[in-house]
């Protein structure tokens, strides 16, 4: 079972990973001063949110599995055949594209309870685009942390999705060992544990980090945590 949990756990981790820097791009494009670029990041966050994870992993399970395994291809995933490699990074991709734009949305609804005030401010002072938008996050990352915990956590039961492939992971564990023993409640009990633990361990990663920030931001005046004088405030 540890094996399969381990997949389980690196398929979570890289699309994740993959799908929260999809997101920020897609984030900072429909925050552009150019148009083309709204338009750019706006359809490819509307594209991500209407085409179905399921929908998704399953045609880059069916065009990848017809791909002959590569010797350059890393294989990171335990328990996963070296020939099946290209279709465990297929789905990983599809993962990531899945959550990428519900992610994307709630980044930039976090952006945006900064206020017009805020980010004008930030403008007006003169801070480099980079700079500026580095403390911006800092500021949202409140209002972004609660949402972003729970995608993540929906994005690990995604992962399941993968037991339609010859790809590793704890409800391909589940499936195998019901059908193979008869003895389905106890698989079912054993994984549903496994994954009711490992959707704890997420929430909870994230609390601690909306706790730690909440204790170094919370002493600040609005505004002063920028750097910047606090709005409406002596000069």
């Amino acid at each position: 079972m540890l094996t399969y949990v381990a997949a389980t756990c690196v398929l979570w981790a890289l699309s994740g990973f993959l799908a929260v820097a999809a997101a920020l791009v897609l984030t900072v494009g429909s925050a552009s001063g150019r148009a083309r670029w709204r338009w750019l990041s706006g359809g490819a966050i509307t594209l991500c949110r209407g085409l179905p994870t399921s929908l998704l992993v399953v045609a880059a399970g069916v065009i990848s599995i017809r791909i002959p395994p590569q010797r350059w291809l890393l294989n990171p995933f335990p328990g996963t055949p070296e020939a099946a490699a290209p279709v465990a990074w297929a789905v990983l991709i599809a993962l990531a594209v899945g959550s990428a734009g519900h992610l994307a949305v709630i980044f930039r609804t976090a952006y945006a309870t900064l206020g017009r005030a805020r980010l004008e401010q930030a403008i007006v002072l003169g801070l480099p685009p980079m700079r500026r938008l580095s403390l911006l996050s800092g500021e949202s990352a409140m209002a972004a942390l609660p949402p972003t915990s729970a995608r993540l956590v929906h994005h690990l039961h995604n992962t399941a999705f993968a037991a339609l492939f010859p790809v590793a992971d704890l409800f391909g564990w589940i499936e195998n060992g019901a059908n193979q023993t008869f003895d389905i409640t106890r698989y079912v009990v054993a994984g549903g544990a496994m994954y009711v633990l490992l959707s704890g361990l997420i929430w909870a990663s994230f609390k601690a980090l909306e706790m730690w920030l909440g204790r170094h931001l919370a002493p600040a005046p609005a505004g002063t945590r920028l750097g910047l004088p606090a709005l409406g405030g002596a000069r």
